[in-house]
């Protein structure tokens, strides 16, 4: 249990949110509701206040902002029997999530196939641009995400793989704690199963171990079997899964 907690707060130091609320032992993160871990309930440490109590407060504080209830549950998450009482309040499974780690050795790292990359420690106009033009559904965020990335709290790196002078791939990598976390990797329709995506994250795991990094990080949805079969062939494993309690509203 201590293991998965060790990744959930590494995991919400990597990923930044906009406000973060505790509540006897959890917390409440909100970013205007980009991405389900930046607007959810975390509920990683013992509690003391009646569970129902504290669920009604969580809830009234994601309403108040015009939100989902949404809660990011794990096997450690507390008190035991919340993801049984949630469920039974009506709150629907989805989306489990694989969380993954990849250990550093000496000489274990291939050298990307396509070499032709852009580094940046900051988000800038044009990997924004790319990010958004290859994940359409992110784009009514693009003002929230330039604000979560405007200061970075850890050390990043935005890379953009290029074809030609266009950029095939994009992705970023968070260094936080000794391991360099994965996040938003995407390839472009046009550019998927020519190993563009696979070149991009040994770019990623390169500038991390370059920097210090023990290992990597990364959450995968567990039904994406592309990115499930890519991930175990660059030698990442599985630790654990989590996965959400999202509300069913009852609508008249």
């Amino acid at each position: 249990m201590s293991e998965i907690r060790y990744y959930e707060e590494w995991a919400m130091n990597a990923w930044p949110c906009l406000q973060t609320q505790a509540v006897d032992g959890w917390l409440l993160r909100w970013a205007d509701g980009y991405t389900k871990r930046a607007n959810s309930v975390q509920p990683l440490y013992p509690a003391h206040l009646p569970l129902g109590q504290k669920i009604r407060e969580a809830e009234a504080f994601y309403r108040r902002l015009e939100l989902p209830v949404i809660f990011k549950m794990t096997e450690a998450s507390e008190p035991a029997g919340l993801d049984a009482e949630l469920e039974k309040r009506g709150y629907a499974l989805v989306e489990p999530v694989s969380i993954q780690t990849l250990r550093f050795g000496e000489n274990d790292l291939p050298q990307p196939a396509h070499g032709e990359i852009e580094l940046s420690p900051g988000l800038t106009k044009e990997w924004l641009s790319s990010f958004l033009a290859m994940s359409p559904s992110h784009a009514p965020h693009k003002e929230t995400i330039r604000r979560l990335f405007a200061q970075p709290l850890s050390d990043c790196c935005f890379a953009a793989l290029k074809v030609n002078g266009e950029t095939a791939a994009c992705g970023l990598s968070v260094l936080h704690g000794g391991e360099a976390g994965l996040f938003d990797i995407v390839t472009g329709p046009a550019y998927r199963r020519r190993g563009y995506g696979e070149a991009l994250i040994l770019h990623l795991l390169h500038w991390g171990r370059e920097r210090g990094a023990r290992g990597a990080f990364l959450q995968v949805l567990a039904e994406n079997e592309p990115a499930v079969r890519l991930y175990a062939k660059l030698g990442f494993t599985e630790r654990f899964r989590q996965w959400y309690r999202v509300k069913q509203e009852v609508r008249d």
